[in-house]
């Protein structure tokens, strides 16, 4: 499926209310608070560039080990001396982890578990906190 830039829709105005899911018997606020996360709501109220947002997912695809490993074999094809060698040694980066790669206005930006961790200043892993259940409204 091809999609051109002007053929995406950019959803911005549907930001989670937790006052307004509060007062139709919704009241999940208590369990991003336990988790930090009211942070990472506040951060998504801020205006989009729908124009950066369309350039950006228009050419983003999926760099995993499986897209490294084609990577790989790509160079061997080219120069079958590679064959055998090392990420490093083929000139290529070696493989971290999966990660959505794209670029604005020719900036390459690779965006990663760790890098959205970073940027809602949240650890990577997960939290579990006792005590929430759906019977305390």
């Amino acid at each position: 499926m091809s999609l051109e830039e002007w053929e995406l829709n950019v959803q911005v105005e549907n930001l989670v209310d937790f006052t307004s899911l509060a007062h139709h018997g919704c009241n999940i606020r208590r369990f991003y608070e336990a988790q930090d996360l009211i942070s990472y709501f506040d951060m998504l109220n801020v205006p989009t560039y729908m124009n950066l947002v369309r350039h950006f997912w228009i050419r983003a695809h999926v760099y995993d080990r499986q897209a490294a490993k084609l990577e790989e074999h790509e160079k061997v094809l080219i120069d079958p001396t590679l064959e055998g060698k090392t990420r490093e040694e083929m000139s290529l980066e070696s493989f971290t982890c999966t990660e959505i790669r794209s670029s604005i206005t020719g900036i390459p930006v690779f965006i990663s578990e760790r890098v959205i961790s970073w940027v809602i200043r949240r650890a990577s892993e997960g939290r579990f906190v006792s005590g929430l259940d759906d019977n305390n409204n």
